[in-house]
Formats: C-alpha cells, structure tokens, sequence
C-alpha cells in the first residue's frame, strides 16, 4: 500500500511536490485554498484578455539545472516559446529623459559607454563582475536538499562555480547601493539612474548580480502564455501521473499525533488523514495558525522579526481594443506620485503585446504596477475599500493617458488587483508576493524546511528563501519529496 502524502497548497512549491511524490510512488493530494492552482504564479481573464500577475522573466528558460527542472515538471518544453524583447526595461525620470535596460548584456554595455564615455573603465569592471556570475549551468547535486548531497559531487559543483564563489563572497555583505558606490561612476546621468532604481542600501547586490548574469546567459527569457499556463501545465503533468487536486479547499490545522503529523482538518470541518504533510503555502499562516504556534523554530521566529517584507503590489490592469507596440517589456517611471492614497517614488506599466495568448486578436492587455504599504490596506473594507479602488482606477488610466495619448477612448475593460486581493486568493502574509526581501545581511541564508520535534513533516515554498520566486518554490517541494523517500526506504 502506498504511503500518503498530504501537500497543502496548489502554488509552485506544491504542484512541485504533487509531480515528484507521483514519480517517487507516493499517493498525493493537494489541497488549495483557491478555485485554480498556481497560487502567485497566475493570471485572470476579463472578457477574453488575459491580466498576468507573476513572471516578467524565468531563471532556468533555456539551459541549466533549474531548465531541466522545470521540463521535469512539464512548465518548459520544446513547444513553449521563450520570449526575449530587446529591451527588458525603459526607464524615464521626472525630465523625461530616458535610460534602457538590454537583456542582451553586450548590448547593454556598449550602450552604457555610449552614454557615458569617461565611465568606460568603471562600466567594463561592472560587467567584468557580472560576467564571472553564473547561475545557468549543470549543478545538479545542488539541487537536492542538503541531507543527500554527496561529499566528491559537491566538490566538484564548487570548483566549478569557484569563479562566481568569488564575487559572491565580495559582495554578499554589501548593498545594491554600496556596489554601484563601489564601482564609482562619475557620470551624473548614469549614477542617477543606477542609483534611483538599484541604490537602495538594503537590497543585496549578489541578486542584482544574479540577476544580470542570468540575462548574460540569455538564460532569464519569458515563457509564452505566461503565469496561469506556466502553472496549468504542471498540474497537467501532475494529474497525468495520477495525482489529485482538492481545489477551493481551505486548510484550518496540521494534526498531530505523538509529535509526528497525521492529517490536516479543513475549514468546514472535515478531516483527510496521511502518512505525511508537505506544507507548502504562507509560511506565518502555517505556523502561527495550523500549528497553533507550537513549534516555532528560531531561525523562522528571528527571520519574522528582523527580515524585511516585500513590500505588496497594486496591479490596474487594462483591455485595449486596440494593438499597441511596443519594443520593451516595461515601462518604469522614476517618478514621485500619489494614486489613491500610496506616496510611491515610480510606478511601472508593461505592455504584453509581446505574447499573443495575452489579448484577442487586434487587442493589447496592458498593467500598471507600484507597490503600496500594507498598513493603507489592512483595515480598509466595504464602501472606503471600494472608494480607494475607484479612485486608483481614475488616477491610472490618467498615467496610461500620458503614456500612450488618445488610449483612454480605447480602453475596454479595467481591473484593480489590491494587497487584499492577493491575501484574498492566496492567503499570503501582510500581501509579501515574495515573501522575505533579499538584503545583505540574509541573502546566503536558508530557513530550515525540517522543523524539530515534528516528524513526517516538510515545509516547501519561496519563504524558506529570502528573494523568494518560482525557483526556490518549484526546489523545495522537490526537495521534501525526496527526503521522504529516504525515509521510507531506511
């Protein structure tokens, strides 16, 4: 008889799991507090556009460990177009003027010294770093949870990676801010721009390196049909190979028995009994509240009180009955603003007439995004709720008038996505789409997935890593697979 495995929640982390338990022989079942799965990774359609609330660019699109992961899971294949636009990002400031972020790296850096000649030695050592960062090759033995990785391949892995280990042991203390500082641009238009997108001190500059050296591999592309379909087609495979998705099923408590757990209880009361429990939902919510905050282990209590927040989103988003253009994925505006009752220093607008499955045939969807401080929201309800998303919606179609004149007469449908809307759906904590931000002081750092005192029992999902993201969410729920899988064979 099969061991069971119950795996709460239908985002990446569990419909990973959910995959990888059906090839290890396990019965799985995932139960997921919305009606569809994906949980961050999905979009909603409104009067056939598609409104897309995840990926702008993949770690692991066409090559490496992290690619055969996700082909693994049936997110990647041959039949999955990888977009790449030209340029990832326009940026323009309050004069108007304008800055371009290239995927291709080379690019970039000829465009860099084009604009700003006296800083070519400054810039050529930026990309030098850059260069010698790379994420996209095979490192499988680094894809396993800690416990099983060999000893020789481990090794191996960190010789290999020993030209990245040393710009990662340079700057893994030190701020975004502190390495454009570093790097020491005399400029004044180049270090502006720099400084008002990637300045901030907290930010860790090993991700905006990481970043960078993705699109240096041309290994950070956009998988065509975006969030929702990238979810679809896991849970495609995963029921493929037999699994079971229980959807619009909230989970209320982890049940315990003899320090080992046994099954969860649902909000209506009913009560599904396993052999293990994967938990790969919000992290707060799993501890706090379906483990009665019983086990709170330290480096998850010091992680909620000292690491910062990403900081929740506002999404407007817009049908065009119109086909708009354009050679960017998005538009950032270094720009301070207030819409609604956000102060916001930029607001971004993308523009999805890259991917066809985003819009009817002739249309375009288009989102504006700024982030908004939880603290506007949490008490916010009813008719002040409905207000504020009224007055948003005004005030954004006023900035996509600016951006693109004469677009308001062709506006179809608008929708206003809110940090209550995300906890709506998903139920993350304080509405943090990515969990923990990544900063100098957490970025090396993994919470346990293991939690003592509690056997048969695994956390999945971007929490356990600070930056979070589809990678660390599709890994984890691999990696508790795995564990239990050893378990069961010991």
């Amino acid at each position: 008889m099969k061991s069971k495995i119950i795996i709460i929640g239908g985002g990446i982390a569990g419909l990973s799991a959910g995959v990888f338990g059906q090839k290890h022989g396990f019965e799985t079942e995932i139960f997921e507090m919305h009606t569809v799965p994906g949980g961050q990774c999905t979009a909603w359609k409104r009067k056939g556009y598609l409104f897309d609330y995840c990926i702008a660019w993949l770690m692991g699109s066409s090559s490496g460990s992290m690619n055969t992961l996700w082909k693994q899971l049936g997110a990647l294949s041959e039949d999955v177009p990888i977009i790449n636009t030209e340029v990832f990002i326009r940026n323009v400031n309050s004069d108007g003027q304008e800055f371009l972020i290239y995927k291709d790296m080379q690019k970039w850096e000829t465009y860099l010294k084009s604009i700003a000649p006296e800083d070519e030695e400054a810039i050529s050592r930026m990309f030098s770093i850059i260069n010698k960062f790379s994420f996209s090759g095979d490192v499988e033995e680094i894809m396993k949870p800690k416990p099983l990785r060999r000893a020789l391949p481990m090794l191996k892995i960190l010789l290999k990676m020993w030209p990245a280990m040393i710009p990662m042991m340079k700057y893994g203390k030190k701020s975004c801010g502190q390495f454009i500082k570093e790097m020491g641009f005399k400029n004044e238009f180049l270090r502006h721009f720099l400084e008002q997108m990637y300045g901030d001190e907290n930010f860790s500059a090993t991700a905006f390196l990481m970043m960078f050296s993705l699109f240096k591999d041309n290994n950070a592309g956009y998988p065509a049909g975006g969030s929702l379909n990238f979810a679809l087609r896991i849970l495609n495979k995963y029921q493929e190979l037999g699994g079971t998705l229980s959807a619009g099923k909230r989970v209320k408590k982890i049940l315990i028995e003899d320090g080992k757990t046994v099954g969860i209880k649902l909000d209506d009361g009913t009560i599904h009994k396993s052999d293990y429990v994967i938990a790969a939902c919000d992290l707060h919510t799993v501890i706090y509240d379906m483990l009665d905050g019983k086990y709170i282990p330290e480096d998850i209590k010091n992680a909620f009180e000292n690491w910062p927040l990403f900081k929740p989103l506002v999404q407007v988003s817009f049908g065009i009955k119109k086909r708009i253009k354009e050679k960017q994925m998005i538009n950032n505006y270094l720009v301070p603003i207030k819409i609604g009752a956000t102060e916001i220093d930029s607001y971004s607008i993308s523009n999805y007439s890259y991917d066809p499955a985003m819009a009817p045939e002739g249309k375009t969807t288009i989102a504006l995004r700024f982030q908004s401080p939880y603290e506007i929201w949490k008490h916010l309800e009813n008719n002040p709720y409905e207000k504020e998303k009224e007055k948003i919606k005004e005030e954004a179609i006023a900035l996509l008038e600016k951006a693109y004149p004469g677009i308001k007469d062709f506006i179809e449908v608008v929708d206003v996505a809110t940090p209550l809307t995300d906890i709506k759906y998903t139920g993350v904590y304080r509405a943090a789409y990515e969990g923990f931000m990544p900063t100098k002081s957490n970025i090396n750092k993994i919470i346990n997935p293991m939690i003592k005192g509690l056997d048969h029992f695994m956390l999945a999902g971007q929490w356990l890593f600070p930056g979070g993201g589809l990678p660390p969410s599709a890994l984890t729920g691999k990696w508790a697979i795995e564990v239990f899988y050893k378990k069961e064979k010991s």
